[in-house]
């Protein structure tokens, strides 16, 4: 990045929003940043809140992606889900699939792509883990997202981002598709948004018609008027997008038949608890697969200082971790 683009992207208070030369780790990352071509991005992100980075996932990822994705929710529901003309009897609303970073190697890939990867460092530091790795699958039906912000209670934000996250997309997104939905800005509010702020029915807040519990086709028929200020996600298959955590985001429900199919990434500063188990000992080939790449063990919390038991903190491996950084930097 040349120093007249650092030098003249200012946060409103007359100083840089980007690093100086002084901070290696920083300027590292800012020269990632330009070797990728992602300058304007990077520019989307700090005024905005997030960024779209389009074409991200190749045609083979994206496919093997959404198939062991697929194949992880049929074990669930215990029946076939066609995506492209499932119903609501087929798969209502949104279900979580939780913990596929160890599924398929496929996302292990995906974890490791340089551009949303780099984006998520610039918030985060070289340093952050992966909390979580989920799809929000969604098929027809059901309730729309709710607006919030992942992990952080009122009076728990700052300026500087804790949480990021990266959504792929892996079907087309629009609002008929059950879309997600940005807020630009709203990551300087530093709060949840309150349920006036959210998806209203009628007079009714998001939160009044769940405590009703209505049978399934009722509340398939309500009909959703969306937060003011927020932005539909037109994307395409392998379209990235990456936020700073404060942002609000929510979503759709989806009114079409068939499915929207997503990899969400979620990420967190080293000394965060993770919201999946991290350490998990059960795939050691995982590990031996990645053996020389040293991302993919920090990201996993193979790093991580805290989390001793009886044996106390491990100084040495600290020691090691602080000089290769140093090395490296």
């Amino acid at each position: 990045m040349s120093e007249v683009v650092a030098d003249s992207v200012s946060d409103g208070s007359g100083s840089s929003i980007l690093a100086s030369p002084e901070d290696p780790q920083k300027r590292k990352i800012l020269d990632t940043i330009e070797s990728l071509g992602l300058t304007e991005k990077l520019l989307e992100l700090e005024v905005q809140g997030f960024a779209v980075i389009p074409g991200v996932l190749s045609e083979d990822r994206i496919e093997r992606a959404k198939a062991a994705i697929l194949r992880r929710a049929e074990k669930t529901v215990g029946h076939e889900i066609d995506p492209e003309s499932a119903t609501t009897e087929d798969f209502n609303g949104m279900q979580y699939q939780h913990y596929l970073v160890f599924d398929d190697p496929v996302f292990q890939e995906i974890l490791l792509e340089p551009k949303p990867l780099v984006l998520v460092q610039y918030l985060l530091g070289e340093d952050c883990v992966l909390s979580s790795m989920g799809s929000h699958l969604r098929g027809p039906g059901g309730l729309p997202l709710g607006v919030h912000v992942d992990g952080l209670p009122n009076g728990c934000m700052s300026s500087t981002a804790m949480i990021a996250n990266c959504n792929y997309a892996l079907t087309p997104y629009s609002q008929e598709a059950g879309a997600l939905v940005l807020f630009p800005g709203s990551q300087h509010k530093r709060r949840q948004p309150t349920l006036a702020e959210n998806w209203m029915a009628g007079a009714e807040n998001l939160q009044e018609i769940m405590v009703k519990q209505l049978p399934t086709k009722e509340l398939d028929a309500v009909e959703w008027t969306a937060p003011a200020g927020g932005i539909t996600m037109d994307l395409q298959p392998g379209d990235a997008v990456v936020w700073h955590g404060n942002s609000w985001h929510g979503g759709w429900k989806r009114e079409l038949p068939g499915t929207r199919i997503n990899l969400a990434a979620y990420f967190c500063r080293e000394f965060m608890t993770t919201q999946e188990l991290r350490g998990d000992p059960r795939h050691p080939e995982v590990f031996e697969r990645y053996a020389n790449d040293p991302r993919f063990a920090q990201l996993m919390g193979e790093n991580r200082f805290n989390g001793w038991r009886d044996e106390g903190p491990d100084y040495e491996h600290l020691s090691r971790a602080q000089s290769k950084n140093l090395k490296e930097n």
